[in-house]
């Protein structure tokens, strides 16, 4: 019975270190993904959009996809060990959490195009710098009410779908002890053994 509760404590800690873990590579990945943004801004046009979305994205992604990698494979560790039990969805609950900031900010967002708050596109750039680029795609202008409405839904929709998206990807991974860059490092050993 003591144990149980020892157990269920220590899942609480570990859930709200994941939460705040999460939440803090987000943003190291926002930092990230702005001074690119800045760098690239001069691609935000044409067929430089090709190039700068999936740069943007795979720089976002890697402390975000590196935490909940780290996340996943400490949960299976814990679970073989018998101090948790696995659920398939964990890494989803712990992006979400950690997203509830970036939830609050889409929902003013979409307030705002309905004149509720201010009008913050810029702000809302730098605080989703992720999809920045997305954003300029879909609507170039800094002024919400050239926005139409289901732009709005979506980049609100894409701002909190991208790093949980990452989250959960990385979370899986980890559980599965695959390692993109292990893949890669000892590929390239073997490679050059052969030779």
């Amino acid at each position: 019975m003591m144990g149980s509760i020892q157990d269920q404590r220590n899942n609480k800690k570990v859930f709200w270190k994941t939460v705040s873990a999460f939440f803090l590579s987000h943003i190291g990945g926002l930092l990230i993904a702005n001074i690119f943004c800045f760098g690239l801004s001069s691609l935000f046009s044409g067929y430089g959009y090709l190039a700068v979305i999936p740069a943007i994205l795979l720089l976002y992604s890697y402390p975000v996809y590196s935490t909940m990698w780290n996340a996943g494979h400490r949960d299976v560790n814990a679970a073989q060990f018998g101090h948790m039990s696995l659920n398939r969805f964990r890494g989803v609950w712990y992006s979400l959490a950690g997203s509830l900031p970036i939830i609050v900010i889409s929902v003013g967002f979409v307030l705002s195009k309905f004149g509720l708050l201010f009008n913050f596109v810029i702000p809302y750039k730098l605080l989703n710098a992720e999809i920045w680029p997305i954003i300029n795609v879909l609507n170039d202008t800094v002024f919400l009410p050239d926005f139409a409405v289901w732009q709005i839904f979506l980049i609100a929709f894409l701002s909190v779908a991208a790093p949980v998206l990452i989250g959960e990807i990385g979370y899986v991974a980890g559980s599965y002890d695959f390692s993109i860059k292990k893949k890669l490092i000892y590929k390239n050993k073997k490679a050059e053994k052969k030779k």
